[in-house]
């Protein structure tokens, strides 16, 4: 069972401490948060190419997205040169707590890849990103349940997570056998299933104009290159809320900015984490998809 570690961290040599980031959090707790949550966090990023959102001036301030690893940062930080048809990226890699505790004092969100670096591109999940539409909670709520029956009912395990923000992602542990665009194609078969049996309230549309007020069911992270917020990360919003990992009979009473960084912090120094067993729930997608078709 990974849990906390309830210790007050270590004094680290990071400018500005006392610096305010976010309502009530500064940028020594922010950084404080990363090393307590470091045991339970570190799972789910690590062996995984990172983008990073920055907002070193607060999170009501505009921040931007660093993909490169600047030179300054330290040699023991792990990195993964990617080449693409423009160029390269040579991606930060997490899998230290000194590494993620060096990030933190950075002050950035931490987006991850579905793939892991080991075999990039063959991601072992698979991603629903929902929000609400107009604000209906409730409606979400009730299509998050109807998408978690229909990926229980074909064999997989999904998972469900908070963002911290406006909405809920249902993450799908998956052997790494099938490339980033066959994960989408099905991800988007998936909701294309849930947006036939409701197109009233449900779509698939990418064009914002034509989607009216209807929620968009989002499968858009599992396509080559993207990320996902990582599990555990904190937002880029001034009540310092938390993407936060929950059990599906936490969904009726758990909204999606519920959690900030103290609040997180208490709850894992008295539970376990639920999405402790993501990986050895991954199933193979491609006996999945041939069974379906037959």
């Amino acid at each position: 069972m990974r849990t906390v570690n309830p210790r007050d961290a270590m004094e680290f040599d990071i400018s500005h401490p006392e610096k305010l980031i976010f309502t009530r959090y500064t940028k020594k707790s922010f950084v404080r948060y990363y090393d307590q949550i470091a045991d339970v966090m570190l799972p789910h990023i690590e062996q995984r190419l990172l983008t990073l959102y920055r907002f070193p001036e607060g999170a009501d301030k505009e921040g931007f997205f660093q993909k490169d690893k600047p030179d300054y940062f330290p040699e023991w930080i792990d990195h993964r040169l990617v080449r693409k048809d423009k160029g390269a990226v040579d991606y930060v890699v997490c899998n230290t707590r000194e590494s993620l505790v060096y990030l933190a004092s950075q002050v950035a969100e931490f987006h991850i890849w579905t793939s892991r670096v080991e075999k990039l591109g063959y991601p072992d999940k698979m991603v629903f990103d929902l929000d609400p539409s107009g604000g209906n909670l409730s409606l979400l709520k009730s299509v998050l349940r109807k998408l978690e029956k229909l990926l229980t009912d074909i064999g997989l395990n999904p998972f469900l997570m908070a963002t911290g923000k406006r909405g809920y992602h249902v993450v799908v542990p998956i052997r790494p056998e099938q490339s980033n665009v066959v994960v989408r194609e099905f991800t988007l078969k998936v909701a294309m299933v849930l947006e036939q049996d409701d197109p009233r309230h449900l779509t698939t549309e990418l064009l914002k104009e034509k989607r009216k007020r209807r929620m968009f069911l989002d499968v858009n992270r599992n396509s080559p290159h993207q990320t996902s917020v990582a599990p555990y990360s904190v937002r880029a919003v001034m009540g310092a809320s938390v993407a936060l990992p929950l059990e599906w009979t936490e969904l009726p009473s758990v909204n999606p900015g519920d959690y900030d960084i103290g609040r997180t912090l208490r709850r894992m120094q008295r539970r376990s984490d639920p999405w402790e067993d993501f990986r050895q729930a991954s199933v193979s997608l491609k006996k999945v998809i041939d069974r379906l078709k037959k």
